[in-house]
């Protein structure tokens, strides 16, 4: 039971974390429509559909937080299920990950040289692509089937390849911006324009690293699942590998 809770209390910790990077990301959405207001009007749109979209998936994260830690304190037996909040809140964080990473894409195909264009942006976009249809069958299969072990089932077809794929897309981007804004700003005989490539240089290696906590956050939940599927102590039903 130790192991149940420790594993428990790991996933939805995983999901305060979501709140915490809403926490740095809104003054950040604040400072651009005050500073940045003359930008065109579908990055303008963007920025805010992002920010709309970021504060509903914290809003659905807190609402899986109250319902598992406030509303059945004390009561194991709502871990084997997956509130639907939880399910939704994951739908909108595959549609966020999606415009965010094709985004990123779009900007590297402008930057790249006319010849590298597709070679570069034509593998991140597969792997978008993937990482999107991975996570759409995942939420289906969340919604169909409100069980935790759906997710535990998943982790072959879906989970794990989701998370590979949007780790592999996170590591393309990084390095195609890094290699782009390094070769900018060696090209620069300004001293201001190459520091303003080197701090582009550090915000593109922090965003990468910044997106371990989805990895983590999903480890944490097929470790809960794992541990409600073989700990004897939770009532046996169907899905978990017990008789009824």
């Amino acid at each position: 039971m130790c192991v149940l809770l420790c594993h428990a209390v790991e996933s939805l910790m995983s999901l305060f974390h979501v709140k915490v990077i809403w926490h740095n990301n809104s003054p950040g959405t604040y400072v651009y429509f005050m500073h940045y207001s003359e930008d065109a009007s579908t990055m303008t749109f963007l920025v805010g559909a992002i920010w709309i979209l970021d504060t509903l998936h914290v809003s659905l994260t807190c609402h899986s937080l109250y319902y598992y830690l406030i509303t059945n304190y004390g009561v194991p037996m709502s871990l084997e299920y997956t509130v639907w909040s939880f399910s939704v809140s994951v739908l909108v964080n595959v549609l966020v990950i999606f415009v965010v990473q094709f985004f990123f894409t779009h900007k590297i195909y402008c930057l790249c040289r006319p010849q590298l264009k597709w070679l570069v942006t034509a593998p991140i976009i597969v792997l978008v692509l993937a990482h999107f249809g991975f996570g759409i069958v995942m939420v289906s299969a969340m919604f169909i089937d409100e069980k935790l072990s759906v997710i535990l089932q998943a982790r072959f077809y879906s989970v794990t390849p989701a998370t590979a794929a949007t780790a592999l897309v996170e590591i393309l981007i990084t390095v195609s911006l890094c290699v782009l804004f390094y070769d900018s700003g060696s090209s620069s005989a300004f001293p201001r324009t190459k520091r303003l490539f080197h701090t582009l240089i550090i915000y593109a290696v922090n965003r990468c690293m910044g997106d371990r906590i989805e990895f983590h956050r999903w480890k944490a939940i097929c470790q809960l699942a794992s541990s409600i599927a073989e700990h004897p102590a939770i009532p046996s039903i169907p899905g978990f590998g017990y008789p009824v």
